[in-house]
């Protein structure tokens, strides 16, 4: 049985100066690891991995890339400096979403879906030294680094858990929207903004004292979720709707409702805010949007399944 949770991490985008940008698309039924360059909208690799990759993650500094495989309990580590896998580290459970720490910390986090934790992984002893507990079912994670604070997205409790990066400490418990899905911190870490794909909404909470400021209204299943750096655009994929919303993030208010291919899954922006990327689930595409233009400029055909849950996007 194929998984199906509901989780936008496995679309993976990262940037570093004066390097070419890369996209790591993770295809669920096709079992693989598509590597896009950015600035040719080429493919220049294809990985193969275990059954059933879903959220991605990439270690800038350590040319590392990071998948998680929900139906096999298992987390791939892959050199991004020749595409080859390195190693599959045995997590149990349902590793879902995951972040790696851009820190000193060589360390990885994964929420686990099963059991109702996140999972941390030492990728140097490739081996998981702790279990955090989170709400029910919990899929999106996101890692802020400024604050040092991990957002958990909790499924089947409609909250999302704040968590101390550097200690088992938990900061917060935050209502959300009906079955939240992903999770985007702004820039500033003044904003972190939740998908609820059950009630159709976006729950914006602050960044400092972890209250909702507002609830946004999306379009149906709204999924993925991503700001862009230059923090002027907040973008979300509807898979109902098939489409993609832009919100300003000052305003608060839509500013375009962009069509793109069928079950949008998770959406990343590149490092110079000029494009963003959407993972279609079922069309396998990836839909490539001129953030000034406000539109589709290319579909890219990608192999079956592309989800892409997380980070998916860099070197």
């Amino acid at each position: 049985m194929r998984l199906r949770l509901g989780l936008s991490l496995s679309l993976l985008l990262v940037a570093m100066p004066l390097a070419a940008q890369h996209a790591y698309i993770s295809s669920q039924a096709a079992n693989k690891i598509t590597v896009l360059d950015i600035d040719t909208q080429k493919i220049t690799a294809t990985v193969d991995v275990t059954t059933g990759p879903v959220g991605v993650s990439l270690d800038n500094k350590r040319h590392e890339l990071f998948v998680t495989h929900p139906e096999q309990g298992v987390v791939t580590m892959i050199d991004t400096k020749n595409n080859k896998k390195l190693a599959e580290i045995n997590t149990g459970g349902q590793p879902f979403a995951i972040a790696v720490d851009p820190s000193d910390k060589h360390q990885v986090f994964v929420s686990d879906w099963h059991r109702n934790a996140v999972v941390v992984i030492n990728p140097e002893t490739k081996l998981v030294v702790d279990l955090l507990s989170v709400g029910k079912n919990p899929a999106g994670l996101a890692l802020d680094n400024a604050t040092r604070r991990i957002f958990v997205a909790n499924r089947n409790s409609d909250t999302l858990t704040v968590l101390d990066a550097d200690t088992p400490r938990q900061y917060a418990e935050v209502k959300t929207g009906k079955a939240p899905y992903a999770v985007a911190v702004s820039p500033d870490s003044k904003r972190i903004f939740v998908t609820a794909i059950q009630d159709n909404t976006i729950t914006v909470i602050d960044g400092e004292s972890y209250e909702v400021v507002k609830t946004l209204k999306a379009g149906t299943a709204p999924y993925g979720i991503a700001v862009t750096p230059d923090n002027q655009w907040l973008f979300v994929a509807n898979q109902g709707t098939n489409d993609v919303w832009v919100f300003d993030t000052e305003t608060l208010e839509i500013v375009s409702k962009i069509k793109v291919g069928e079950m949008p899954e998770t959406v990343a922006s590149s490092d110079d805010s000029q494009y963003a990327y959407v993972t279609n689930w079922f069309s396998n595409t990836l839909s490539v949007i001129d953030i000034k233009q406000q539109q589709v400029v290319q579909h890219l055909p990608m192999p079956d399944g592309p989800r892409s849950l997380g980070r998916f996007i860099g070197n």
